[in-house]
């Protein structure tokens, strides 16, 4: 068993967070967009990162130092 495979994934745990909070604020324009972004993040088409708490999607992780 791998070192790090018992730990959160906290970029999924961080955006169904968000999208439930966006749509129970009924901003399902956003809540479905960030869907969108969560699903082709845990199928490994792109990276996310955080700044100031907001998602932002990484084609390529040389795009933005976090």
């Amino acid at each position: 068993m791998g070192e790090h495979e018992n730990v959160l994934d906290f970029t999924a745990y961080k955006m169904r967070n968000l999208i439930e909070d966006l749509a129970n604020a009924n901003r399902l324009d956003y809540a479905n967009a960030m869907q969108d972004a969560l699903d082709s993040y845990l199928l490994g088409e792109v990276r996310i990162g955080f700044i100031d708490g907001w998602p932002y999607v990484l084609d390529t992780i040389k795009d933005i130092n976090l």
